[in-house]
């Protein structure tokens, strides 16, 4: 292709620079190759002379030329510009989570370029593995310093055979000095994490514990000998602990890597008929971008042009068809096909993003939940440490061993296991939601689901297919079979509900034409009433529209009974104030609906279907789910104030439906799970699904239950295990060390729950 003019087309232009590799003149605003390296822009003249300068072996060259998106529906055959603002957003993606230590997983990444006038990159491309150890070198500082902390303890507690002479004594301490000087180190060196206890409160315990110990051996004290033995077991238990949550905290990080470097392809921004490469950080809401195929879109938006194959989220197993007017998440991939979306969310405001890397919003930091260990560990630990100091001094013990029971008991309280596992539960928790495409609109959406005793389904579209079929027509008097249907499909031709739609499709079937019904007026929930073409009243509707038009139904009783049994909706046909006639429809049972109540059994929530079918064919469904509660004949207008009244007796009630057709229901919720509404606008229910799967709803409030029980889990052993130290350790029951020995205990036993209690 031949090289355009772009500073006659007022493009911008820049003084040349130097190549890297061959120092010759390199414009910087079109070089066939930048490479970023030490945080710094690098141009060359040619893809040879970067394989050069990386000293790599020669890849076949990829000439990419500006990108034409083809198709009727997507004017956007443009020019491509180049936008350099954030090229190096992916390498920065993988230094902010290395700045949380010790992630000795592997992540993926390809290092962006430029080729021609394209930057040949893709976040969910991950081609070279680079351990994160590489990008933070005090990992393995900080493995040495921890083992040297535990090994120091050990050494010192192993002394303890050599005697009690003086000699012997200063080894010790020396031995736990030396200790506790590598464990002050690493929790001052090592990079912040949020989630981590202040650095002095972690050391206090170990300096506190050795100081005490060296002036008991100062002042010849016969307590000097078992506070040696404490102040070891102290260091060795709270390197432990953070050896022990390093982990944990691994796994999580991991998750936390890969999503945020998925999550950060380049994004076709259209925009004046032309296409820019763009950052996801330089979108904003209401801007519009094109996905090509094998292109992952990079903001929430809403499809306004196109249609495509895509897998829906990021690391989705599935694959889906969306057209106009769907929502669709960041991290989707196009398969086949090209869309052009409005963009709803970008930035740290997308659904996969919120509440794992903002950090103003992150579930494992500002959750009620998450912030329990973290609150008990710094405000419990200096109450029972008092406590346990006060039972101590009333017992006549001496001032050291007052301070060091008390050193013990703070230890054993003020430890990195129970501040942290609280949150790193809930944050497993919202890991596992995303892997299913379910996306928690806040940390207290999480804590809702946790609590939920109740779930109610909106039958039509959640349990039920929402696509129901005629299956008889059942005339009366004088009335035809064509005669009911054309009437029926003349009273519903200006209705959108489901029940209209099955009505014209039977009668297109049928080859039956529509009667020319007059002034219609459309009771949501009931019906129809019209007038027919000759001139009589037609009311097409359920058995409670006809009471309330004065018409009797003893004619259609036992049919209308026959029809419920079976689990099908009647619509009954009434022509001058009489029934001449009912339909039988059949809504299908949605994939999964079985499997979705038994999600909400297995964890004790009672599940309860909502419906404006009547009794007999509400129980005729709830029988064939396992499900006892119904709530029958209840009018969409209607069941937000239904909702209510569960809730005021004393459950805490989830809603699961689709929005805008259960918005009543959902809006009365305490906890609103919206199917297929992820990546759209609305930001007003607690859970957004990317799915219309009722087991990915139900799996939300499983999930929730699931965070609630293991983040309680582990408090009680941990906390347990803690306080059974501190009060056997303040009775004199057990020698001082046995405090954090026991807090070890209990943090261990969480740890390895952790580890076998599979998402």
């Amino acid at each position: 292709m031949a090289d355009v003019n772009w500073a006659q087309r007022g493009r911008p232009t820049a003084p040349p620079v130097p190549c890297a590799q061959c120092h010759c003149a390199v414009d910087p605003i079109r070089a066939p190759r930048v490479g970023i390296y030490n945080d710094g822009y690098h141009y060359f003249c040619s893809p040879e002379c970067q394989r050069a300068f990386n000293d790599i072996p020669s890849e076949p060259t990829q000439h990419a030329t500006p990108t034409q998106h083809k198709g009727p529906e997507l004017p956007v055959t443009a020019p491509v510009i180049i936008e350099r603002s954030n090229q190096h957003a992916l390498r920065k993606a993988l230094y902010d989570v290395a700045e949380e230590p010790n992630i000795d997983q592997l992540v993926t990444i390809e290092q962006p370029a430029i080729s021609g006038r394209l930057i040949e990159s893709s976040a969910s491309s991950l081609t070279s593995a680079i351990p994160l150890q590489t990008l933070n070198s005090d990992v393995d500082v900080g493995t040495l310093l921890l083992t040297l902390s535990i090994v120091g303890s050990l050494v010192s507690l192993a002394l303890t055979l050599a005697g009690d002479s003086g000699v012997a004594l200063i080894a010790r301490l020396v031995v736990v000095g030396v200790a506790s000087v590598a464990l002050v180190f690493e929790l001052t060196l090592a990079p912040r994490n949020a989630l981590s206890l202040p650095t002095v409160l972690q050391s206090l315990p170990s300096v506190a514990a050795v100081l005490v110990a060296a002036t008991a051996c100062l002042v010849g004290s016969k307590e000097a000998s078992a506070l040696t033995n404490a102040a070891s077991l102290i260091v060795a238990v709270t390197a432990s602990n953070v050896v022990l949550i390093l982990k944990c905290r691994n796994e999580v990080d991991v998750q936390r890597a890969h999503l945020k470097l998925a999550l950060e392809p380049v994004a076709h921004r259209f925009h004046d008929d032309s296409i820019t490469l763009v950052s996801p950080q330089d979108l904003r809401p209401g801007e519009e971008i094109v996905v090509g195929p094998g292109e992952t879109v990079a903001a929430d938006g809403t499809v306004l042009a196109g249609q495509a194959l895509i897998v829906p989220w990021h690391q989705s197993s599935e694959q889906v068809t969306v057209t106009e007017g769907a929502s669709v998440v960041a991290g989707a991939r196009v398969v086949e096909g090209r869309l052009r979306l409005i963009v709803s969310w970008s930035g740290y405001d997308r659904a996969w993003l919120r509440l794992t890397v903002d950090p103003r919003r992150r579930a494992d930091l500002h959750g009620a939940w998450a912030k329990t260990g973290r609150l008990v560990a710094l405000r419990l630990a200096p109450i029972v440490a008092g406590l346990t100091a006060l039972t101590v001094y009333a017992a006549g013990q001496t001032l050291l061993e007052i301070l060091g029971v008390a050193v013990a008991s703070y230890c054993a309280f003020c430890s990195a296991g129970l501040a942290e596992l609280p949150a790193l539960h809930v944050a497993r928790g919202v890991f596992a939601a995303l892997r299913r495409g379910i996306a928690f609109r806040s940390s207290d959406a999480i804590d809702r689901a946790g609590r939920v005793s109740t779930a109610t389904f909106c039958a039509r579209g959640t349990l039920l297919l929402g696509e129901p079929e005629v299956t008889s027509i059942d005339p009366f008097g004088v009335a035809t079979t064509e005669r009911v249907l054309e009437l029926a499909a003349g009273a519903q031709g200006g209705s959108q509900d489901p029940t209209a739609t099955a009505i014209l499709r039977a009668a297109r079937s049928r080859t039956v034409r529509a009667d020319a019904v007059r002034s219609p007026t459309y009771y949501p929930g009931l019906g129809v009433t019209a007038i027919a073409s000759d001139g009589q009243r037609l009311i097409v509707g359920s058995r409670g529209l006809m009471l309330k038009e004065y018409v009797s139904v003893a004619l259609a009783e036992t049919k209308i009974a026959d029809l419920e049994a079976m689990g099908r909706s009647v619509l009954l046909v009434a022509l001058g104030a009489r029934i001449i006639g009912a339909i039988g429809l059949q809504d299908g049972m949605r994939p999964g609906a079985r499997a979705a109540v038994q999600h909400l059994l297995d964890v004790n929530i009672e599940p309860v279907l909502l419906s404006g079918d009547s009794r007999e064919t509400c129980a005729a469904l709830g029988q064939a789910l396992d499900i006892d509660h119904v709530r029958p004949e209840v009018l969409p207008s209607d069941r937000g104030d239904e909702i209510r009244r569960l809730a005021d007796g004393g459950a805490v009630v989830a809603v699961i439906g689709k929005s805008p057709v259960d918005d009543n229901a959902l809006s009365a919720a305490d906890l609103a799970v919206a199917l297929t509404c992820a990546g759209g606008n609305s930001t007003d229910w607690h859970v957004q699904l990317a799915s219309d799967d009722v087991r990915d709803a139900a799996c939300a409030l499983r999930i929730g239950h699931r965070v609630r029980k293991e983040l309680w889990l582990s408090l009680l052993f941990c906390v347990g295990t803690a306080a059974a130290g501190a009060a056997v350790v303040a009775f004199s029951l057990l020698p001082i060390g046995a405090a954090p020995v026991f807090s070890l205990l209990g943090i261990g036993a969480s740890v390895y729950r952790w580890h076998t209690v599979t998402d």
